[in-house]
């Protein structure tokens, strides 16, 4: 086994206690240093959904049904939820998309003014 085979999952622990659990902080500086826009779901953010504990047992069921990438391929199977998205910052960038940009929006109607 290549040594960087072995490392990595010591390494990987090491990261994961290093942020003491605190997954927001981890995946936002790890995207910052990739360059990448992640999203995720965890713990908190499906007791959220719930609003209610899960237990241990409840949270190892549902669990077991995650993946790395399960959410961001249910994202990119949701239609244009991602392509719009990526749309949205490159035109935020100034950067031409696929998408013409939407036109411009009419003035307001003016009102009379009454005399």
């Amino acid at each position: 086994m290549p040594i960087r085979e072995a490392v990595r999952p010591w390494a990987l622990e090491v990261l994961v206690a290093a942020y003491g659990g605190d997954t927001n902080r981890l995946l936002t500086d790890l995207a910052d240093v990739l360059e990448a826009s992640v999203a995720y779901v965890d713990r908190p953010t499906v007791e959220a959904h719930l609003e209610r504990p899960l237990s241990d047992g409840e949270w190892s069921a549902v669990a077991a049904q995650f993946t790395a990438m399960a959410f961001d391929e249910h994202v990119g199977n949701a239609g244009t939820l991602r392509t719009d998205w990526i749309e949205d910052r490159l035109r935020r960038a100034g950067v031409p998309g696929r998408t013409p940009p939407a036109p411009p929006r009419p003035d307001p109607p003016r009102q009379p003014v009454l005399r």
